[in-house]
């Protein structure tokens, strides 16, 4: 029976790996309205249901996976999900997203989205489609990668064209390597804090969802379709953001991350970083268009490498791929690049940590911080061939690669000495996105102080001072102002590259979809509500803001390029002061204050804080 609250399927399913049981969740309209999906309505679940000094691989720990009001509609990029739990890295909040079909598709089913829980005795995988689901036993899918996953599954119920979505698990996951991601339809990736990690814990490989012929009823679906082609004409300039590197190397802005940040000069031929440009790889490699649920950009495309030792298919990199495996590891060929960027999705890893760790395992080995004993490689600079065992080692938890599984901070710490200070990190646990945020404070600075596990807003939002090096103040002040955005967004299901954090449209699109009076002022409190949950269940973990901060290296001054000497350390307790009062929270502690969270309706999360 379709919802009656227009915008929404009606129900979550509510996945007990531990007793093997399917149940469905209503949520009543007052919480939707509150939470609307996605990130929300999974930090409503995490804060709630799983105790703070529950380990990340307890069974008592949910993983939840939401769509949102506008999942599956005529906005572009409507298949987003957003996935919300404990991370395996930090060990406190998660939410991250993967675009796709899959959050289209579970709408479709009948479902907004799902909570795992509990831990099976064998793996599993999880059948939906209409308004059903089943859990099955995934014997013929272990080992597999998530690439041979989705086609294995597809093949196995006859499925043709578009018409199932697969999320899984790839060697990685199976493994509990800290830093396993989750991934959609091969390489849509929703993978920062280890949540493929999460899911391995509870033997779920995958999840199939079929695009079944039901579909949530709308208050006003023309009025919904005309907001979503003025969200299109906004961004329809858009072509992916696979032509980073050499936008950023040719730029001479210093935002290009190089050798594990030890310098701010790539050296490298101009005919190479023009084979990393947007046209030519667009030219020379994309055979077909893979696009997301309902969008028009060009953007998703399959690309074929014709010959060569890296022949083959593999789904477009998105920049942090290309810069992971193309200047951080200092890796010219750009088909070496591709290839890598693929191997990391088909072994479940995190692009990120892989490159931050790559990258610091090559630098220790040159200074002799590490030695080939140690690691039982040696890994160089551009050593293509060493990278991908390296990546193999990781993913089996083989050698060395089982302390490079725990993640770079902690494999950084076994270590010590000078290996220590050259690791890049949070001091929560995490890895930055790939830039080099010394020339990016405001990037650097959310990704410290952000709850997620990755950047909590966009510097796109942001004011034009924040957008380099120094203006202390204003940097931390921007992203204190466009806080909540992001997290609108991901509760909605949606995806950043077409609604750009636009809270006003995306506030109009929610009216539109479920008949609410539902204006851009609210949306926003909607994303502030999740921040704030996810900090202060942070903060009931032991993350304080002791947390907020980068490692060593992480935060150091560049040593040459357009921003040598200049460094944003000294700035940051006045940063961190500034930003907390902006949020409402304790300058000092960066608690969250009473009238803060009482004027959010978080007022049941007082006691929690006072009790710090």
């Amino acid at each position: 029976m379709p919802s009656k609250i227009k915008g929404y399927a009606g129900k979550f399913l509510r996945v007990d790996m531990s007793e093997g049981k399917l149940s469905d969740e209503v949520f009543d309209e007052a919480t939707l309205r509150k939470y609307l999906g996605g990130t929300g309505i999974g930090c409503k679940i995490m804060y709630e249901e799983v105790p703070p000094d529950a380990d990340w691989s307890d069974p008592v720990n949910r993983v939840t996976i939401g769509s949102g009001p506008l999942g599956g509609t005529a906005v572009g990029g409507s298949g987003t999900i957003s996935i919300v739990t404990k991370g395996a890295l930090t060990g406190g909040s998660t939410s991250v997203q993967a675009n796709g079909l899959f959050g289209a598709y579970l709408r479709f089913s009948g479902y907004d989205g799902i909570i795992v829980q509990g831990a099976s005795e064998s793996w599993k995988y999880l059948v939906i489609r209409d308004g059903g689901a089943e859990l099955k036993d995934a014997d013929e899918i272990m080992g597999l990668d998530t690439y041979e996953v989705g086609d294995y599954l597809r093949e196995s119920y006859g499925v043709r064209g578009r018409s199932a979505s697969v999320l899984s698990i790839g060697p990685a996951g199976e493994k509990l390597v800290r830093w396993a991601g989750v991934f959609v339809d091969h390489g849509h990736s929703a993978s920062h804090n280890g949540s493929g990690a999460v899911l391995g814990s509870k033997k779920l490989k995958a999840i199939m969802a079929f695009r079944s012929t039901g579909s949530p009823e709308l208050a006003d679906p023309e009025g919904l379709k005309e907001v979503a082609q003025r969200i299109y004409e906004d961004v329809e300039y858009f072509r992916g953001t696979i032509g980073g590197v050499e936008t950023a190397q040719k730029s001479g802005s210093g935002s290009l991350p190089i050798k594990n940040y030890t310098t701010n000069l790539w050296d490298v031929d101009a005919e190479k970083v023009d084979t990393f440009g947007e046209r030519y790889l667009r030219d020379t490699y994309q055979f077909e268009r893979e696009p997301c649920w309902g969008c028009r950009l060009l953007h998703c495309a399959m690309f074929r490498i014709e010959d060569g030792p890296y022949a083959g298919v593999v789904e477009e990199p998105e920049y942090e791929q290309m810069a992971a495996w193309g200047p951080v590891v200092d890796v010219k060929d750009v088909e070496a690049t591709m290839m890598l960027s693929a191997l990391t999705d088909r072994l479940g890893l995190e692009n990120n940590e892989a490159g931050w760790l790559t990258g610091w395992v090559i630098e220790c080995l040159e200074k002799g911080y590490l030695s080939k004993e140690e690691t039982g490689i040696d890994v160089r600079w551009g050593d293509v061939d060493a990278i991908v065992e390296l990546l193999k080692m990781i993913s089996e938890r083989r050698g060395f690669g089982d302390v490079l599984a725990e993640g770079v901070k902690r494999a950084s710490e076994k270590v010590g000495g000078e290996a220590a200070k050259a690791a890049i990190y949070t001091m929560k646990g995490n890895t930055p996105r790939g830039h080099d945020h010394r020339t990016r404070w405001a990037e650097m600075f959310d990704t410290c102080v952000s709850n997620t596990s990755t950047i909590e807003t966009h510097m796109s939002a942001m004011g034009p001072g924040a957008q380099g090096p120094e203006n202390p103040m204003e940097v931390s002040t921007e992203v204190a102002r466009t806080k909540g955005l992001m997290q609108l967004e991901d509760s909605v299901g949606t995806c950043r590259f077409n609604t750009r954090m636009n809270n006003v449209y995306i506030s109009e699109a929610v009216a539109a979809a479920t008949g609410w009076d539902f204006t851009a002022e609210e949306g926003k409190r909607v994303g502030l509500r999740a921040v704030n949950l996810m900090r202060a269940y942070n903060l009931r973990v032991g993350i304080g803001a002791e947390y907020d901060r980068p490692s060593t290296r992480y935060g150091s001054t560049p040593v040459d390029g357009p921003t040598v000497g200049i460094s944003i350390l000294p700035h940051w307790d006045a940063m961190l002061r500034n930003y907390y009062g902006l949020m409402g929270w304790d300058t000092e502690t960066g608690i969250p204050l009473p009238e803060t969270l009482e004027e959010l309706g978080l007022g049941h999360v007082v006691k929690d804080m006072e009790k710090l």
